[in-house]
């Protein structure tokens, strides 16, 4: 057993040696080839990094929509009975007071309704220790804890990038000066490792687009968004050979049509939904400097309204319910969700230039379309 040991140890030992080393003369040209890569990944990362608002972190400040308030409050439940008694008194005793003509106090004694008393001596007790008193002292532990998180969110992508470019300095200055033995494995183990690193770092950001708010779906959402368009076309064709079978199947169907438009009462003729034809009209423009595609379905008569959003450089969609506004004069309301957030997309104009705003976690882009 022991020669075995040896014998591996041994074995190890000769395939550490035979690791090629470069030359005196090829080591420093090795060091510039990788500096370079890791600068031009590092440069690559750092813009996606300050580019983007993905890698900021935001502060929850609505305590009671966080699950971590949720935690904070149990914690603060405990303290409170922990600390029972030790700050207030959450009893009281119910006083009625005897008043004269002038509205003057005559005289004071405890008030023995029954609905009084267990106000004053059992509900506010009960609400006051396990509900106000824990969401005070959770509140002592949670708002602290946000602080941080936003500080840290607002710096972490300016931290990140003084990292990567003291990296990117070290590779130019520091590597000459490395005279341990193995170097050269060193010098293709970091280079490699820091390389690869930054760029897919930077390209796994440069996908999530350049923030969460203008990135909408996932791309796998792309095939759904692909089958309800087809699906949209045959139906489109279906409805188009209904139109064209003659009067006949008009009147089969009128009573149906009535019922549908009586659902969209109200949407008028004016503004942006009256200038639309009916039918499918696709347009191409921006929001907030990134392109954009959106395809307005429009039934008859205003009967329906559907949209079709794709974001042109990242390949990702979703489908949006429209809603006419006949009191701003016949605007148009988009209603749609990415799977994690509401959008709203406000649309006014006309059928050839479409301007409005596409809304959504507090934050307002600015829509810009011209009819293709």
């Amino acid at each position: 057993m022991k020669e075995q040991l040896i014998a591996a140890k041994n074995k190890v030992k000769n395939a550490v040696e035979s690791i090629p080393e470069f030359s005196e003369s090829n080591y420093p040209i090795a060091g510039y080839i990788f500096a370079t890569l890791i600068t031009l990944s590092g440069a690559f990362l750092i813009y996606e990094v300050l580019s983007t608002d993905a890698l900021t972190f935001k502060a929850q400040w609505n305590m009671f929509k966080s699950p971590l308030g949720n935690l904070c409050y149990f914690i603060g439940l405990i303290w409170a009975i922990a600390w029972w008694g030790k700050f207030t008194h959450w009893s009281a005793t119910p006083v009625k007071r005897y008043v004269d003509s002038s509205g003057r106090v005559i005289r004071e004694e405890e008030d023995y309704d029954a609905m009084e008393q267990g106000f004053a001596k059992f509900l506010m007790p009960f609400i006051g220790h396990f509900i106000i008193e824990p969401i005070m002292y959770g509140a002592i532990i949670y708002y602290p804890i946000q602080c941080i998180i936003a500080v840290v969110g607002a710096i972490f992508p300016y931290v990140l990038s003084l990292i990567v470019i003291a990296i990117m300095v070290g590779s130019w200055l520091y590597t000459k000066k490395v005279t341990m033995r193995y170097r050269s494995a060193l010098l293709v183990v970091c280079g490699l490792v820091f390389t690869l690193a930054f760029s897919l770092g930077g390209y796994a950001i440069h996908r999530s687009g350049p923030g969460a708010t203008i990135q909408m779906l996932a791309d796998t959402q792309g095939e759904d968004y692909d089958d309800e368009e087809d699906e949209f076309d045959e139906d489109e064709a279906t409805g188009q050979e209904a139109t064209d079978s003659g009067a006949e199947a008009e009147d089969e169907f009128a009573d149906e049509e009535d019922e549908s438009e009586s659902q969209f009462e109200g949407y008028g003729e004016e503004g942006l939904l009256g200038s639309l034809p009916d039918g499918r009209t696709e347009y191409a423009g921006e929001m907030s400097g990134f392109p954009i595609e959106l395809a307005i379905v429009k039934g008859d008569e205003g009967s329906s309204l559907t949209a079709f959003y794709k974001n042109v450089k990242y390949g990702t969609t979703m489908r949006l319910d429209g809603e006419s506004l006949p009191a701003q004069g016949g605007d148009i309301n988009f209603y749609g969700q990415d799977g994690k957030t509401d959008w709203i997309f406000s649309l006014t104009g006309t059928a050839n230039h479409i301007t409005g705003t596409a809304q959504a976690d507090g934050k307002s882009l600015d829509i810009m379309l011209d009819k293709k």
